[in-house]
C-alpha cells in the first residue's frame, strides 16, 4: 500500500475539521519556545507539514518569522492559506522537497509520524539539506508506549479516515539524524490526550545542524 497516497486522501477529506491541540501542553510549548528562542530575528522557518495552519504556522508568523509551509494535501494548503495568508505555501510531500540551505529552522509537529521508515529517512535527509549551517529542527511525534513499534498497529482511523501513523522511539531518531550530522540538544516527553487523537506518548526532540 502506498502510504503517502493513503494519507493524502485522508487529510484531503479531513481538511479544516481538525487543528493541532498541542500548543496547550506544557512540555510541547516549552520545547517549541526553546526552538523559537534559538532562531535569529526574522528567521526563515519551514513548517514541515502545516495542515490547516492552526495554530503553529500562525504562531510562527506571529513571532515575526518568515514562514514557508508545505503539506501533501491540497485541502490543507487551501485552509492554511485562508487561516495564515502571510506565509508562503507549497503543496508537496516531505519526501519531495528540494530546498538547499534555505532555512534557519524547521518545525515538524506530528507530521513525520505519517511516514514509514524508508520515507522517514528520505524526508529527514531532505530536511537537513534544507537547513542552513547551525539551523535548528523541532521534531514532535509519538513514541511506542513500550519502546517497540508493532507494524500491524500503524494503520489507524482519524475522524473516520484510514491512515498510516508510525511511532518512533528515541534510538530510532538518533540513528537516523546522526547520519546527517545533526546534534540533539534537547529531548523531552509528555503524555497528552485529545478528543480526536486519544492518548499519545509525545516525544519532543530539538536538534541543530553541525
Amino acid at each position: 500500500m502506498n502510504i503517502l497516497k493513503l494519507n493524502k486522501k485522508a487529510w484531503d477529506k479531513i481538511g479544516g475539521k481538525v487543528a493541532s491541540p498541542y500548543i496547550k501542553h506544557k512540555k510541547y510549548l516549552e520545547v517549541f519556545n526553546l526552538f523559537c528562542n534559538k532562531l535569529p530575528k526574522l528567521a526563515s522557518v519551514l513548517d514541515f507539514g502545516c495542515g490547516s495552519g492552526l495554530p503553529f504556522t500562525k504562531e510562527l508568523v506571529k513571532r515575526g518569522f518568515k514562514v514557508t509551509a508545505i503539506d501533501i494535501s491540497e485541502t490543507m494548503i487551501k485552509e492554511a492559506k485562508k487561516n495564515v495568508p502571510e506565509a508562503r505555501y507549497f503543496r508537496v510531500s516531505m519526501t519531495k522537497i528540494k530546498f538547499i540551505e534555505e532555512f534557519d529552522g524547521i518545525f515538524s509537529g506530528y507530521t513525520m509520524l505519517c511516514l514509514d521508515q524508508k520515507n522517514f529517512r528520505i524526508s529527514a535527509k531532505k530536511a537537513v539539506k534544507a537547513l542552513k549551517q547551525g539551523g535548528v529542527f523541532f521534531l514532535a511525534l509519538n513514541e511506542p508506549p513500550f519502546g517497540v513499534n508493532n507494524e500491524a498497529e500503524n494503520y489507524t482511523k482519524i475522524m473516520g479516515q484510514k491512515m498510516y501513523s508510525r511511532p518512533y522511539n528515541e534510538d530510532e531518531i538518533r540513528k537516523v539524524f546522526s547520519k546527517f550530522k545533526m546534534k540533539i540538544i534537547k529531548v523531552d516527553r509528555e503524555t497528552v490526550s485529545s478528543k480526536v487523537y486519544g492518548d499519545e506518548h509525545t516525544l519532543l526532540v530539538l536538534m541543530q545542524k553541525q
